[in-house]
């Protein structure tokens, strides 16, 4: 039997149509996939350098509770004697710190003399803090975290290395992965006389950092020559303990070039080994510690199932398959009626199509027809809307997280990083325009007396209070953060003068120390504020916080709530 051209025609282009529809959903499909790819690989580098600086700061808070610590006079004096109501003090002192901090398994006072003798030690046991005494104390001084923590300066940190801690005199840290922090304590005539240690639980510390980041994350720690220190599978973890190496670029051999230190962050899919059947997609970063330590670096990962990732793109390949079958569907259809009259419009769809499979945004035509054209480019509209909801969802995410890495999760206010951020900037601008600023370092009296007697809650409210007040009593174009803790910082930008920066440091004073509502009483605080300005107390960032550093411990030395600027008398409020 001899077909007809129109019939030829219309087998032809109906051929074509079903053709070209298959390609197109394809390309449309893959390229949804890849963009949420690398949106979720971005998240993810976002995630691990958000983890990355919990770590940091995780650490930097534990070197402060430690440097608080070796400043009391009283510390000192427990090393020079056998005083046993000093000793007592140190102890309660002790107890109180590992009540508000679980991760800690272990503070102790150390002397420098007696081959090490511990002075003073608390031990956790389960839910109970223990002071060990007498004959249980023990000689320490051939530990790496005390011989090398003597030969330090005041004021600086020693990080052991991070180890399985097989010391039969531990109590809940036994078997438990650990990492030693320590400083040296200096007598009046500057040599040192002991050492504060604070034992910490590495996996209670990375336990309470994971809790904020969505559950199919999965964390990975190795040391600077690659060996897993925390692992999803924990017989990995620790092997050299146990005389074998399993090493993170074994596993992820991308990861190879941070421990070669030829790169700081890496992102990249396994789908080879351990992960051939789940594949992958994890980022890196190799962090240098940043004090004397036995560590050179770490390297922290996150990783998640690629399955998990492309979850998302399931659903959108499910509306994908529904577009292309309607679309052949109605191209045999029509190209049986008439071949030049679909052959237009089926064109025009699929030139959108690719536009948006290039992310490229556009209006899908031909949405008023009331055939089976028209019902193919509602479902091609219907599916774009889809995915851009989609994206927008992960941009939000990407937003979130990078906020959450530059400002306080309690009171809203930029973090540290945030304000180094704009430190740099502000010096950067004076130096240049010869113009001058101010720095003023804030410590919030009687916070921890809040804690201990009505509770975190409550101490939480101070903070966000005050923070609230310091913004309402500075300008827009100053700075106002949290450094951590109860400490605050303000960056007054273009001062006009030390008798300004009084006027504002006295409005703060006057305005921020109202009281407090808390449940059915109020509570009363102090603020120490140090002041430090440019360029008369320092050229760089780090100059001017420890210029105002100093001038708010002078300030709370003196125990009453005040201002005080670097190298100068006391300023009080009234």
């Amino acid at each position: 039997m001899k077909l007809g051209i129109a019939v030829k025609l219309g087998l032809l282009l109906a051929a074509v149509s079903v053709l070209a529809a298959g390609l197109t959903g394809l390309y449309a499909y893959e390229a949804s996939r890849n963009l949420l790819l690398q949106s979720a690989k971005t998240e993810l580098l976002t995630a691990t350098g958000v983890m990355a600086r919990r770590v940091s700061l995780s650490r930097e808070d534990v070197s402060r509770n430690l440097m608080v610590l070796a400043g009391l006079p009283t510390v000192a004096r427990a090393l020079q004697g056998n005083d046993v109501a000093v000793q007592e003090q140190i102890a309660t002192l002790f107890e109180q710190l590992m009540l508000a901090n679980p991760g800690y398994l272990q503070i102790r006072l150390i002397a420098a003399t007696d081959d090490g003798m511990e002075r003073v030690r608390v031990d956790r046991a389960g839910q109970e803090i223990l002071r060990i005494q007498g004959a249980d104390l023990q000689r320490k001084g051939n530990a790496d975290y005390v011989a090398n923590a003597l030969r330090l300066a005041v004021g600086t940190t020693y990080l052991s290395r991070i180890t399985i801690n097989h010391d039969s005199d531990v109590h809940a840290g036994r078997e438990r992965p650990t990492v030693i922090l320590s400083t040296p304590i200096y007598n009046g005539a500057g040599q040192p006389v002991g050492v504060i240690a604070i034992n910490t639980d590495l996996y209670a510390s990375f336990e309470a950092l994971m809790a904020d980041l969505p559950a199919r994350y999965q964390l990975y720690l190795a040391n600077g020559a690659g060996d897993f220190l925390i692992h999803p599978d924990s017989r990995k973890a620790f092997g050299f303990d146990r005389g074998q190496r399993v090493l993170m670029q074994n596993e992820f051999p991308d990861a190879a070039e941070l421990v070669l230190g030829q790169k700081t962050s890496v992102i990249t899919e396994v789908s080879t080994g351990p992960f051939a059947g789940e594949p992958v997609v994890a980022s890196f970063m190799a962090r240098g510690i940043k004090v004397a330590s036995g560590e050179e670096r770490i390297i922290l990962g996150l990783a998640v199932p690629r399955a998990r990732v492309l979850a998302q793109s399931d659903q959108l390949g499910s509306v994908v398959l529904k577009i292309v079958a309607a679309l052949c569907a109605a191209s045999v259809v029509l190209a049986a009626v008439v071949a030049h009259w679909v052959a237009r419009p089926i064109n025009a769809i699929s030139r959108a199509v690719q536009r948006f499979g290039t992310d490229q945004q556009t209006e899908v035509p031909e949405l008023r027809r009331r055939d089976e054209l028209g019902v193919l480019a509602r479902s091609f509209a219907k599916m774009q809307y889809q995915i851009n909801v989609q994206l927008r969802a992960l941009a939000q995410s990407h937003q979130e997280l990078e906020l959450l890495a530059r400002h306080d999760s309690l009171t809203g206010l930029p973090n540290r990083r945030y304000f180094q951020e704009r430190l740099d900037d502000a010096l950067a601008r004076a130096q240049r325009n010869k113009t001058r600023f101010a720095i003023l370092f804030i410590d919030v009296d009687k916070f921890k007396a809040i804690n201990d007697q009505y509770g975190h809650e409550a101490g939480d409210e101070v903070l966000k209070t005050l923070a609230i007040r310091l913004q309402a009593n500075t300008r827009k174009v100053d700075t106002v953060a949290r450094m951590g803790g109860d400490e605050f910082v303000v960056l007054l930008d273009s001062t006009d003068g030390q008798q300004a920066i009084e006027l504002t440091a006295q409005k703060l004073l006057e305005n921020v120390l109202k009281p407090i509502p808390w449940a059915d009483q109020e509570l009363d605080v102090g603020l120490s504020v140090g002041i430090s300005q440019f360029p008369d107390n320092g050229h760089t960032a780090h100059g001017l916080l420890s210029s105002a550093d100093h001038a708010m411990y002078r300030v709370k030395s003196g125990g009453q709530s005040g201002f005080q600027f670097a190298d100068s008398n006391l300023l009080t409020l009234g």
